[in-house]
This record gives structure tokens, C-alpha cells and sequence, in this order.
């Protein structure tokens, strides 16, 4: 089970399966997905396009981890507007996760 409530039933097909689909050019393209969201949430996190710059007393574990964050939920769920925002949804990802 994972922080979202989805149980994966048979961990070893999802794997197997998962292994297939996830290679060669799909694997970089995704990559490349990543890469470019990452940049935007540092962005965004860092303040560099006019976000405050709380990361500066929050500390560097913060700033990483909402940076990461950030990204592999754009990358996961797309930038187009969505119920969940990766800010609340990391404010609350430990709460969630637990």
C-alpha cells in the first residue's frame, strides 16, 4: 500500500510488468520529463521566480525534499491544474505516508 491507498495485489507481476513497459526510449523520454520539472520546482522552491524564500530557515533537508517532491509529482501527475497541490500534498506527505 502506498501514500495514495492503492494496494498492489501482486507486487511481483506489477514488477515484471512494469519492467517491460518502462525502457528504452519510454525510460528517457521520462527522463528528460523529470529533468525539466525538476528545474521548474527548484525554481519555484529556491524563489528564483518570485516564490518567498522560506528554504532558507526551513533548511536544506526541506528545500531537497520539496524539491524532489515537486518534481516527481508533476512528472508522475502532469503540470495542468489539479485537486491536489504538490505543495499541500507535501506539507501533509508524512501524515499521509504514515
Amino acid at each position: 500500500m502506498n501514500v495514495f491507498g492503492y494496494e498492489i495485489h501482486e507486487p511481483k507481476k506489477f514488477i515484471v510488468e512494469t519492467t517491460k513497459t518502462v525502457r528504452g526510449q519510454v525510460l528517457l523520454d521520462t527522463i528528460a520529463i523529470y529533468a525539466d520539472n525538476l528545474d521548474v520546482a527548484y525554481e519555484l522552491v529556491s524563489g528564483a521566480k518570485g516564490s518567498d524564500a522560506g528554504w532558507m530557515t526551513d533548511g536544506l533537508r526541506h528545500f531537497a525534499s520539496r524539491t524532489i517532491f515537486h518534481a516527481i509529482f508533476t512528472t508522475v501527475f502532469g503540470r495542468t491544474p489539479h485537486v491536489f497541490n504538490p505543495d499541500m500534498v507535501f506539507a501533509n506527505f508524512e501524515i499521509f505516508h504514515k
